[in-house]
Formats: C-alpha cells, structure tokens, sequence
C-alpha cells in the first residue's frame, strides 16, 4: 500500500555540472593559468583569477591570447601582439576568485 502524496520536485531532478565538459574542448590541449598581477584589470581580469586556455582552437584577431615576451607569458588582444611574439593559447574562459574580506 502506498500512501502519502509525491513530491512537488519530482521530474525536476537535475544532473550533476562536468566543468570538465562546460570549460574544455579539447583536453589535451587545455592548460590552466592563475593570474598573480592586477596589470590586466583593464581586460577583466583580476589578480587571483584562473584562466582556461585552449592551445588547439585558432585565434581571431580580437581573441585574447596568451602569448611568450621576453620570456615570460603575457595577456593580450592577438591584433596587438607583434610578428615577433609567439602565440601560445587562446583564452576561452576566466574564472574569477571571489574575494573574502
């Protein structure tokens, strides 16, 4: 015998969220980047902040980019890197840190 009435909730059961499969595209060339500067405020990125950067997906000119300066990484729009700076990843997703006070 069953009593009782069924839940209001049920059929609205939701799956589980893969970042895995929201942030990355191509696994073997997603690499991860946390930021440690406030130099790229400007772009909307924050000091703390994780960056998602796909190495496989070809970049547009506006695309912000990750790429090698004087030995060292950089941020910045493609159009705006020089021919003699090497493009290492486009960033697909920033996933900013909330800030506890």
């Amino acid at each position: 015998m069953i009593s009782g009435f069924p839940s209001p909730a049920q059929g609205y059961e939701s799956s589980t969220i893969d970042l895995n499969t929201i942030l990355i595209k191509h696994p073997a060339a997603t690499v991860f980047m946390q930021i440690e500067s406030s130099r790229y405020r400007n772009m909307g990125i924050y000091d703390g902040d994780l960056l998602v950067i796909d190495r496989a997906l070809p970049f547009n000119p506006k695309a912000l980019v990750v790429y090698e300066s004087e030995g060292h990484f950089a941020l910045g729009r493609a159009c705006n890197i020089g021919d003699e700076m090497l493009i290492t990843g486009t960033i697909t997703y920033i996933i900013h840190t909330v800030k506890r006070t």
